[in-house]
């Protein structure tokens, strides 16, 4: 009899895994592109950030169920991701894809909690046991799936949304759009499953089953999302994430060793141009003129 943790995790059928990104290749692929070194903000398993020259992958899926989940993130990144980065996204389609594609990251991210027992998994176990077996159905198009009424966001987040909150966290901006990140989010009474694409953000909500004040932004079990522009959410909650979100990025980065410090500055010292034109020096040069300009309105 073939062992349950030895089984894809999707069919819970086939033994023959193979590794797997739990967030999206895309997005590996985009933040090395643009980055200033080579490297990334990534997470391990325990969910905690770190400088990486990969996403974090584990043997999660088979062959058949890893292609099932492809197609739903080629399309995003084609149609939503890409563009959005770009500054060419100028209408969003209404495909049912996009909804696939949050759970498919949600369910992902639970499959990790899961695995390595973390306490709010433990803590929500009951809850998410049969928000599994939901989003299961729903991405195997089963027969009898039953769509439930635990609500799915895409956020996308911009320089403008995040200036919010940059008085209580300096680093926001860059740690949100410059790393992947994914964990249980769990406050105020709320908890939701969160996983960060570069500012690209999924919630699936465990408790309450909506998003409070969630506006243009839900795309499972309705599609609202770009329905109203920009999208946004409007709750303090949200922020409260974000800046542990950067807490966590900036305790990852003074933890880099000395031989990964010399190993990124030799980097940046072989290719400056690539330095100068990359999506790191301009988010913190525009994050450092921000900065700036909050504090001549304070004085």
């Amino acid at each position: 009899m073939k062992s349950v943790s030895a089984l894809c995790k999707l069919c819970q059928d086939s033994d023959d895994l193979r590794v797997s990104h739990v967030l999206p290749r895309f997005l590996g692929k985009y933040l090395k592109e643009t980055s200033a070194t080579g490297f990334l903000t990534a997470v391990d398993e325990n969910g905690n950030p770190s400088r990486s020259q990969d996403l974090y992958k584990r043997k999660l899926l088979c062959n058949r169920c890893e292609s099932v989940l492809n197609e739903e993130e080629t399309f995003f990144a084609n149609k939503v991701f890409y563009p959005f980065k770009q500054n060419r996204l100028k209408t969003i389609p209404v495909d049912n894809r996009l909804g696939r594609f949050a759970v498919s990251v949600s369910l992902r991210v639970l499959w990790i909690m899961q695995l390595v027992e973390h306490p709010l998994a433990e803590k929500w176990k009951g809850k998410l046991c049969d928000l599994e077996t939901e989003w299961r159905n729903y991405l195997l198009r089963r027969p009898n799936f039953i769509m439930g009424n635990h609500s799915h966001h895409i956020l996308l987040c911009n320089e403008d949304l995040l200036a919010v909150g940059l008085k209580g966290s300096p680093n926001l901006i860059y740690s949100v759009l410059r790393s992947s990140v994914y964990y249980i989010f769990d406050k105020f009474e709320k908890a939701y499953v969160f996983a960060n694409l570069a500012g690209v953000q999924i919630i699936s909500m465990i408790s309450p089953p909506d998003l409070p004040v969630s506006r243009g932004t839900q795309v499972y079990p309705n599609q609202t999302f770009g329905v109203v522009s920009p999208a946004g959410i409007g709750w303090g909650g949200y922020f409260q994430n974000l800046l542990e979100l950067t807490r966590k990025c900036d305790a990852a980065l003074s933890r880099l060793s000395d031989a990964q410090k010399e190993t990124i500055e030799r980097a940046m010292n072989k290719d400056p141009e690539r330095v100068d034109k990359s999506e790191d020096a301009r988010i913190i040069r525009m994050q450092q003129e921000l900065r700036h300009s909050i504090q001549e309105d304070m004085d």
